[in-house]
């Protein structure tokens, strides 16, 4: 497959890439890679934030098509000290932090910065560091959410991996037991359970998600996919005005009106 996202052969050069079975063969998916970079071209960018930045395939790419500052969170040393030379022309408009990401969630995150990009392309479930994006971050504007979530992956080589405390919902065959479906019964609805979750996060922190699309990986071990982050619309469309109950937010009314903000505007 043909992309126009191309990548300088002369970067990206040094230790592969590790997943839990050993290094991995494809480093840069082209899918992955397309998918992402058109939804990014179709929303003017501020601040991008990725949080698994790795050796900077996608980071590269997002610097390069336009956005005002770009911060890149990688934990792992041998990693950062090819993103650092990776991103090096990009000087002034970059941040690049080595260190946890779940720690830089909680301690780094600035909650009035304009975000309107963030990348969690993991190797494995990223949903702590979604639901932590969401828990810190309050969602007053328009932002792009992209995810690579190895769901399938983990089915397949740990079944006993807690999905109910991942994805916030029970997709159980036995409650008392505690064992998660095969990845053959949920088959299709593997996209649904993500899509689920998305709802299920901004149900809780007062916004609204749309996706734009769902791929399985060509390994058939992740799904790729972004969402549109809106901020929750109060009006005719709020349950608690189809019964009649009044909005109250410590003992004063909200008024119905309120302004919605632009992509990227606070």
């Amino acid at each position: 497959m043909k992309t126009r996202w191309s990548l300088p052969k002369k970067l990206f050069q040094g230790p592969a890439y590790e997943g839990l079975g050993g290094p991995l063969s494809v480093e840069a998916d082209r899918d992955k890679v397309d998918l992402r970079l058109q939804v990014y071209r179709m929303f003017p960018q501020k601040v991008v934030l990725d949080l698994f930045a790795g050796k900077g395939y996608l980071a590269w790419l997002y610097a390069k098509h336009g956005c005002e500052k770009i911060v890149c969170v990688e934990k792992n040393k041998k990693y950062f000290e090819v993103l650092k030379r990776n991103m090096a022309e990009f000087d002034g408009r970059i941040v690049l932090v080595n260190m946890d990401n779940l720690e830089w969630l909680e301690e780094k995150l600035n909650p009035d910065e304009q975000i309107t990009y963030v990348d969690f392309d993991a190797f494995g479930v990223p949903t702590p560091q979604i639901k932590k994006f969401f828990m810190r971050y309050p969602i007053r504007h328009g932002l792009i959410v992209s995810i690579t979530d190895g769901l399938i992956y983990n089915f397949r080589r740990m079944s006993n991996v807690d999905l109910r405390k991942h994805y916030l919902q029970d997709f159980y065959l036995d409650v008392e037991a505690g064992k998660p479906k095969s990845i053959q019964n949920l088959g299709e609805y593997c996209i649904q359970i993500q899509k689920q979750f998305m709802d299920i996060l901004c149900m809780r922190y007062n916004a609204q998600a749309f996706p734009l699309y769902f791929k399985v990986n060509s390994r058939h071990a992740a799904v790729y996919s972004s969402y549109l982050i809106l901020p929750k619309l109060v009006g005719v469309t709020d349950f608690k005005r189809y019964v009649g109950l009044r909005v109250v937010k410590h003992g004063t009314v909200l008024s119905t009106s309120r302004s919605f903000k632009g992509f990227g505007e606070a």
